[in-house]
C-alpha cells in the first residue's frame, strides 16, 4: 500500500501529496509569542482522516469524536487515493452519507470492509484490513499509545485485537481459534450456572420420590373415589328446580307490581259525589251537540256517573283481592320449591360431589407438571457439567497442543525476539529486554504475547517499546501492506538521541525496503532532530536533508488558513 493523495472538493483543505518513501505533517510555531500554541490546526487529525477514510468509526461516546462527525458532515467530500499491487484505487467519501466510493463504485458501510479486504488481500475470515491498517498506523487518542497491544484502541484482553497480534507474529492461528471457540462456550455455560444453581435449589427442596408417593396417593384416591350412582339424575333435579324457582320468582313480581297499580287506581276512585255544576257543564254541551230532543234530567246524569265510580271501586277491591291471593299461593309455592332444591343439593354435598373429584383430578397434573419440570432441571444440570466437563477437557488438550507449538517454534520465537531485541539495543546499548510469547492460564487466545524493556514504566521507555514492537511487525509482514504511520504523540517524552534513533530507523527501512512511512510532529521534536549544533551523531547531514524534504505539509499555528482544514474547527 502506498498512499498517494489525500483531498478535498472543499477549496479550504490543504492538500496532502505523498511521497513514496517518508511524510511528515509538521506542526510550525509561526509566532514568536511564546504563549502561542500549534496544537489543535490538524496534525493528528491528518492520520484520524486517514483512517475515517478506510472505514473507521467515529466513538459515539466521545464528544470529541462527535463534534469532528458533525464537522466534517457539513465541510465537503474527501478523496483518497493509493496504490496497491501496482493498481491505483480512488477513495470518495462524504460524510453527511454513510455509502464509500471505491474507483466511483457504490459501496454501503456495511460492504466496505468487505471489499477493503477484497483489495488488500485479506483472506483469514477472523482478520480483517481495519484491524491490520490499525496495527500498522496508530492514531491519537484513546488507548492506543498505553500498551504494545491495544493498536485496536481496545482493553489488552480483548480477543480480536490479541487474535490479530497474533496472526502477525505468525502464530498458529487455527489453534487460538479452536481455543477461543471452547473458552467462548464454557463462558456461556458460566454464565448459565446462576441458572443452573436455581435449579439445584428446587432439586434440594422438593425431593422428587416424595412427589411421586402423593402423586401415587393421590391416583389411588381418585379410582377410589365414591359418586353417587344418582348424581347425575340429582343434579339435573336440582337444575330443574332452579328453573322452576326462577318462573316463580318473574311470576310473583309480574303480580306484584300489577297489584301496586290496583291499589294506586283505588285510591284515586275514593271521592265518587261529581259536582252538580260540572254534570250541568256537560249537559249544556250535549245539547250542542245533540240537538233539544236529549231531555235527560240533570239528576239522571249525576245518579249515573255516581254509580258508575262506585262500580269501578267494587271491581278495582275485587281484583286486588284476587291478585293477593296468587301472590300468597305463588310465595307458598315457591317457598316448597325452593326448600325442595336445597335439600337436593345438599344431598349433592354428602355424597360426594363431582368438584371434589375434579379437584384431585387437577391437583394429580400439577403435582405431575412439577415432577417433570424437576426432571428436565435434573437432565439439565447433569447436561450441563457433563458438557463443561468435556469442554474442560477439550482445553486441556489445547493447552497441551499450545506447550507442545511452543517447544516446536522455539527457533522461530528466538529469532523473533533478537529481531525485537535487536531494535531495543538501538536505543538502549547494555539492554536489549525480551519479547515472550507463552500460553495463557486462563484468557481465551491462549497465547501471551509479552515484550519487555528494563524501566519500561517511564513513559519514554514505554514509547520506544511501542515503536520497536510496532516495527517487529512490519519487519514480519513486509508484503502485507508495507506502510507505516504514528502520531506524534510517541515523541511527548522522549529525549532528542531516542528521537533521532527513530528516525534513522525509518529511514533505513525505507532505503532498503519498497516501504512507506507518515508521521506528525510538532516543532520542538523537528527542532531537535534537525539541529545541526546537535552533538548526537544519530543523524547525517544527508538523513537531515531527507528528513527535510520528507515535509509534504506545514501546518502554522498563527493563522487557521495555514491549518488542515483551512479554518478552526474549534474541536
Amino acid at each position: 500500500m502506498r498512499l498517494l493523495k489525500l483531498s478535498s472538493d472543499n477549496p479550504k483543505f490543504r492538500t496532502l501529496i505523498f511521497n513514496p518513501g517518508l511524510n511528515i505533517v509538521a506542526g510550525l510555531q509561526k509566532s514568536n509569542k511564546g504563549t502561542e500554541s500549534f496544537n489543535g490546526i490538524g496534525k493528528s487529525l491528518s492520520l484520524k482522516l486517514i483512517h475515517y477514510m478506510l472505514g473507521a468509526n467515529f466513538d459515539s461516546k466521545k464528544q470529541d469524536d462527535k463534534k469532528l462527525k458533525k464537522y466534517l458532515s457539513s465541510y465537503g467530500s474527501f478523496y483518497l487515493e493509493f496504490l496497491h499491487h501496482e493498481k491505483k484505487y480512488l477513495i470518495k467519501k462524504d460524510f453527511s452519507q454513510t455509502d464509500y466510493y471505491i474507483n466511483d463504485e457504490k459501496v454501503n458501510q456495511t460492504s466496505y470492509p468487505k471489499e477493503l479486504n477484497k483489495v488488500f488481500l485479506i483472506n483469514e475470515p477472523d482478520i480483517n484490513f481495519k484491524r491490520v491498517f490499525n496495527c500498522f498506523a496508530r492514531r491519537y487518542g484513546g488507548t492506543y499509545y498505553t500498551d504494545t497491544l491495544t493498536q485496536q484502541g481496545m482493553p489488552t484482553s480483548d480477543y480480536y485485537q490479541r487474535f490479530t497480534n497474533l496472526f502477525l507474529l505468525g502464530i498458529d492461528t487455527p489453534l487460538v481459534k479452536e481455543r477461543f471457540k471452547i473458552k467462548e462456550q464454557i463462558s456461556k455455560l458460566d454464565n448459565a450456572s446462576k441458572v443452573i444453581k436455581e435449579y439445584e435449589k428446587e432439586l434440594d427442596k422438593t425431593n422428587l420420590k416424595d412427589l411421586a408417593d402423593e402423586i401415587e396417593n393421590l391416583k389411588n384416591k381418585r379410582d377410589n373415589f365414591v359418586i353417587a350412582q344418582s348424581y347425575d339424575q340429582i343434579k339435573k333435579q336440582a337444575d330443574n328446580l332452579t328453573a322452576e324457582i326462577n318462573e316463580l320468582r318473574n311470576s310473583k313480581f309480574f303480580h306484584e307490581k300489577k297489584l301496586d297499580k290496583k291499589e294506586i287506581n283505588l285510591k284515586n276512585s275514593e271521592i265518587i259525589n261529581i259536582d252538580a255544576h260540572q254534570i250541568e257543564e256537560i249537559y249544556n254541551e250535549a245539547m250542542f251537540f245533540f240537538d233539544s230532543k236529549i231531555t235527560k234530567r240533570l239528576s239522571d246524569a249525576q245518579h249515573f256517573h255516581n254509580t258508575l265510580v262506585s262500580n269501578r271501586k267494587v271491581r278495582l277491591m275485587a281484583e286486588i283481592r284476587e291478585l293477593k291471593i296468587k301472590i300468597i299461593e305463588l310465595s307458598t309455592i315457591l317457598e316448597k320449591v325452593s326448600a325442595q332444591r336445597d335439600a337436593i343439593l345438599k344431598d349433592l354435598d354428602n355424597t360426594g360431589a363431582l368438584e371434589e373429584f375434579n379437584s384431585i383430578t387437577e391437583r394429580i397434573k400439577s403435582l405431575e407438571i412439577e415432577r417433570d419440570n424437576l426432571k428436565k432441571y435434573e437432565h439439565l444440570l447433569f447436561d450441563f457439567k457433563k458438557e463443561k466437563s468435556n469442554l474442560e477437557t477439550k482445553n486441556a488438550l489445547i493447552k497441551e497442543k499450545s506447550i507442545l507449538y511452543l517447544e516446536e517454534k522455539h527457533e522461530f520465537f528466538e529469532s523473533i525476539e533478537n529481531t525485537f531485541r535487536e531494535l531495543v539495543k538501538r536505543f538502549y546499548d547494555n539492554h536489549g529486554g525480551s519479547l515472550k510469547i507463552q500460553e495463557t492460564k486462563d484468557a481465551q487466545y491462549l497465547f501471551d504475547i509479552n515484550p519487555h524493556i528494563p524501566k519500561e514504566g517511564s513513559q519514554a521507555v514505554g514509547e520506544v517499546k511501542i515503536f520497536c514492537y510496532d516495527v517487529l511487525l512490519y519487519k514480519l509482514n513486509k508484503n502485507l501492506l508495507g506502510f507505516m504511520a504514528h502520531d506524534g504523540c510517541i515523541f511527548s517524552e522522549m529525549d532528542p538521541r531516542q528521537k533521532s534513533t527513530i528516525f534513522k530507523i525509518i529511514l533505513e527501512l525505507v532505503r532498503e525496503n519498497n516501504f512507506q512511512y507518515f508521521l506528525n510532529i510538532g516543532q520542538n521534536t523537528l527542532n531537535e532532530v534537525l539541529d545541526e549544533n546537535n552533538k548526537i551523531n544519530i543523524l547525517t547531514n544527508e538523513d537531515k536533508k531527507y528528513i527535510k524534504e520528507a515535509l509534504i505539509l506545514e501546518l502554522y499555528d498563527k493563522n487557521p488558513q495555514y491549518w488542515l482544514f483551512g479554518e478552526d474547527f474549534s474541536l
